[in-house]
């Protein structure tokens, strides 16, 4: 028999619903046309528990567009040089890992000009009364 005790059930009400800290990266240098590769759980073991992440905000110093796609998806977003963006859950949904593309067929981008900032939002009171209002629609209606 599994007895849960009350601190794991708040760790996981915790690591399912409360904000996780913010993850920041910062860039090697990346060849014209050549890839970035961000591997949430292998570039910070500390995200493995807040997975999969909701938000993103990328900080591009460069002189060179590039891409960004999340979880190595074909389809991906510009990010014009020299501009900030940033993506919610709306806008990208959830993501493990990002890709980002250096668009220049001739320069580099050097060290640490992208900057990439990475977390998940905490449950806000209308996500979780749809969550809510689902569970209770599946009870009444379970025939």
């Amino acid at each position: 028999m599994v007895v849960k005790t009350q601190s794991t059930g708040n760790t996981n009400y915790r690591r399912s619903y409360e904000a996780s800290p913010f993850f920041e990266f910062s860039n090697a240098e990346i060849s014209a046309s050549k890839y970035w590769i961000i591997d949430l759980a292998e570039n910070d073991t500390r995200s493995v528990k807040y997975l999969p992440l909701s938000n993103v905000r990328i900080i591009n110093n460069s002189t060179e567009n590039i891409t960004l796609f999340t979880n190595q998806a074909r389809e991906g977003m510009t990010i014009p040089a020299g501009t900030i963006i940033s993506l919610d859950k709306a806008s990208i949904g959830s993501y493990q890992s990002l890709k980002i593309l250096n668009l220049s067929s001739t320069n580099a981008i050097a060290l640490n000009l992208i900057k990439v900032s990475c977390w998940r939002e905490g449950i806000v009171i209308d996500e979780a009364f749809k969550r809510m209002h689902k569970a209770f629609y599946k009870f009444l209606f379970r025939g």
